[in-house]
């Protein structure tokens, strides 16, 4: 498939493989090749390809012009002002997905490596070339495709074999440019076995410029190994996030992944985990909050490959004046996944009638000894407990958003990091006074 928009992006690629390769090595720059003619012969997906039937992706990259840098701006006033997450944390700053530490990379003596992805390919490529590519590359998204084609850096965690991490990651997402641009930020985890981790994604967007964001993160838990990856998203209303997220886990490992996203014009998260040993377990999360003019949608694909393995979701969205909001989530259990338990729930409040959300939850189940359920609701806020919050001195206002603030803290609880999870409230909470 070949529309001009395809050509356009083709051609930026062609005219600048040099300074895409430069400074990367070999093992890195040669998936680039295969990805864009993935990336030529699929095109840019549309509502005909029923992963994306909630979101038309092609009229985001035609609908504005972007110009793309090949290498890292100047650090920013903007992004420097900008609030920090009130914990200890290891700090990984991204500016337009690149590495802007002044240490690229750190290496801690107890064997866990972070910083720029870009660095780690070069400074660790024992790790890095075993592990890079090898989930996105097997999906047929062409989005993914198309980051591999344009990476150049992004976040890296390394934590070994039998270490915890005494304290969290904090990947700083900062977008901020004198114009509209395609950002292409690619991220790397690697959870060793028996070790314990968690990390964190705080992105941000300075003044009023449109960033077309395109995001993959591949993580890998090995055997018995307890990682926490938690995001949030607030960025303007001008911008694109595009999110793949790729997650492998091996026996008995436990994974947590929760996504809040406040703010944004269009945001698309893709979710995909991968259970390939007996005993894993995961709980994926979601919270998505559109105000008029946003839309948000979201993507989940759980595959049960092995039996034993245990999967938790839940995801849930509120949609205000002409918002539109999706979740599209998929549970395959393979014929070989026997006592596979997975539940899935989604639900949904609308506060007006120009509101719409989309929700499609699936299940695809091969094998016949197993525990699954999901289910789904769209409705509005219960007028009787409204009413009942009148009854004892609110407003109808104050009571409408107390029962928000419930709805949404079901999700931001499950957050294991407790700072964090006091600033997802206080940024929900923000979020719902403005819708």
């Amino acid at each position: 498939m070949s529309t001009n928009i395809e050509k356009q992006l083709v051609d930026l690629y062609l005219a600048n493989l040099e300074l895409l390769e430069e400074g990367l090595p070999s093992y890195v720059n040669r998936m680039r090749s295969g990805a864009i003619e993935a990336f030529r012969l699929n095109g840019l997906p549309d509502r005909k390809v029923e992963k994306y039937k909630y979101t038309d992706i092609r009229t985001l990259y035609e609908g504005r012009e972007y110009e793309k840098y090949f290498a890292p701006l100047p650090d920013t006033a903007g992004c420097r002002g900008l609030e920090r997450l009130p914990l200890d944390a290891y700090e990984i700053p991204l500016l337009n997905g690149y590495g802007i530490s002044e240490k690229p990379l750190t290496k801690l003596e107890n064997g866990i490596v972070y910083g720029s992805l870009r660095a780690a390919a070069s400074a660790c490529p024992e790790i890095v070339e075993k592990y890079y590519n090898r989930l996105a590359s097997e999906d047929t998204d062409s989005l993914a495709a198309l980051n591999t084609a344009f990476m150049q850096d992004g976040a890296f965690v390394y934590v070994p074999r039998g270490v915890r991490a005494d304290k969290p990651f904090v990947v700083a997402c900062c977008y901020d440019a004198g114009e509209n641009i395609y950002v292409y930020h690619r991220n790397l985890f690697v959870f060793g076995e028996n070790s314990e981790a968690k990390v964190i994604f705080n992105s941000h967007t300075v003044g009023e410029h449109s960033f077309l964001v395109n995001q993959v993160t591949e993580s890998f838990a090995a055997r018995n190994a307890d990682a926490e990856i938690a995001e949030i998203q607030r960025e303007n209303d001008r911008s694109v996030h595009l999110s793949n997220n790729y997650t492998r886990q091996e026996a008995d490992s436990r994974f947590q992944a929760t996504v809040i996203t406040t703010d944004g014009g269009t945001v698309r998260n893709n979710s995909t985990v991968i259970f390939t040993g007996k005993g894993g377990e995961n709980h994926i999360y979601g919270l998505y909050l559109a105000g008029n003019g946003q839309h948000i949608d979201n993507y989940t694909n759980l595959e049960h490959r092995v039996p034993d393995c245990t999967s938790y979701e839940n995801y849930k969205g509120i949609a205000s004046g002409n918002g539109t909001a999706a979740f599209n989530g998929r549970i395959l259990v393979a014929q070989d996944a026997q006592r596979t338990r997975a539940f899935q729930e989604n639900h949904n409040l609308l506060l007006s009638d120009e509101a719409t959300i989309y929700t499609k939850p699936q299940l695809e189940i091969y094998a016949d000894d197993v525990k699954c359920s999901h289910g789904a609701t769209v409705g509005q806020l219960d007028r009787e407990a409204v009413f009942y919050m009148r009854q004892r001195g609110l407003s109808e206002e104050e009571a409408q958003k107390l029962q928000m603030y419930g709805f949404v803290n079901d999700i931001i609880g499950k957050v294991n990091i407790q700072p964090l999870a006091e600033l997802m409230s206080r940024v929900a909470t923000d979020k719902i006074g403005r819708i």
